[in-house]
């Protein structure tokens, strides 16, 4: 008899190597069972997939490493002057278990050819590496097994942004996001399967260990198909 491995996607995602330059990473295996119930009980929208209207929900878990809304940091808002921008931190190495994890809903059931770009502007004082901060796109293949799309900040399309000291970070980068190869979680994943969006997640976890890197980014006009986040009071609405 068959059995599947369910594995809380953040776990299964903080167990990639860290890329150099290529836009998917390998799973070097889950992690353990005690480090898994973290990462679950550290995202409470985990099961908050309504498709009513796009929305983004910050978080984090482990040491000194978290994801908020900053006011004053950012780029003009389109509702209000507050200026929001998305911080993330990882003020630990890149090795300890920890990120600051940001998930995007809105998605989730539609086949993975719905998703045509994703974008984002960083503040040039923060990191843009490899591995983070990165798009985790996860996807179910027919059986409900899942895998991952790695989407580096360092392997966008980088262009101006909207204001000087910052940079856009967009995708696909020359190939589109579908055409992409999935990794699965597990060996029963088939990748050749029509694939569907699980889940949709932005994750900072390396580390100040690397050299160059402050272990923060402030990220503005976060784009999902079009759908412009420059702060929470554009949750829920298209």
């Amino acid at each position: 008899m068959r059995t599947t491995l369910v594995l809380p996607a953040t776990a299964a995602l903080l167990s990639l190597a860290a890329c150099t330059d290529h836009t998917a990473s390998t799973i070097t295996g889950p992690r353990a069972s005690s480090e898994a119930a973290l990462a679950a009980a550290a995202n409470p929208n985990s099961n908050s997939g309504s498709n009513s209207g796009f929305g983004i929900h910050p978080n984090g878990f482990g040491q000194h490493s978290h994801a908020s809304w900053k006011a004053h940091e950012g780029l003009p808002d389109s509702k209000g002057n507050a200026d929001m921008a998305l911080y993330f931190q990882k003020m630990t190495t890149t090795a300890t278990f920890a990120a600051g994890v940001a998930r995007v809903t809105g998605l989730e059931g539609q086949p993975l050819s719905a998703l045509v770009g994703l974008s984002w502007e960083h503040r040039t004082d923060g990191w843009c590496g490899a591995g983070a901060p990165r798009w985790d796109v996860i996807v179910s293949d027919q059986s409900g097994d899942r895998g991952v799309i790695f989407l580096g900040c360092a392997a966008a399309v980088h262009t101006p942004g909207s204001a000087a000291n910052w940079i856009r970070d967009s995708y696909p980068a020359g190939t589109p996001i579908a055409s992409l190869p999935a990794t699965g979680f597990t060996s029963d994943f088939n990748p050749s399967d029509p694939l569907t969006i699980s889940e949709l997640l932005i994750v900072f976890d390396e580390g100040t260990d690397i050299p160059g890197n402050p272990g923060f980014v402030f990220l503005d006009n976060i784009t999902v198909n079009g759908h412009v986040f420059t702060g929470p009071a554009d949750n829920g609405s298209n």
